[in-house]
């Protein structure tokens, strides 16, 4: 989802600050690492950044992106 989406909205608008926080998990989650380098922890990396992308894709949906 690109920022711009969100930031179109008002202020105050709720759809607005759930995008903006969104984007800025998913940013803090792609420069963190795995905490100890095994599989286990690998994975466990992947399927944060996966809950990430779906929460920014559903976010772009709700702000009138296409499906």
């Amino acid at each position: 989802m690109r920022e711009t989406a969100a930031r179109l909205l008002s202020e105050d608008a709720v759809p607005r600050a759930c995008a903006l926080a969104c984007v800025g998990e998913a940013r803090m989650r792609l420069r963190l690492e795995p905490s100890n380098g095994t599989l286990p922890a690998a994975v466990a990396h992947a399927q944060k950044l996966a809950r990430s992308v779906r929460a920014l894709a559903d976010h772009y949906v709700t702000l009138g992106g296409e499906q």
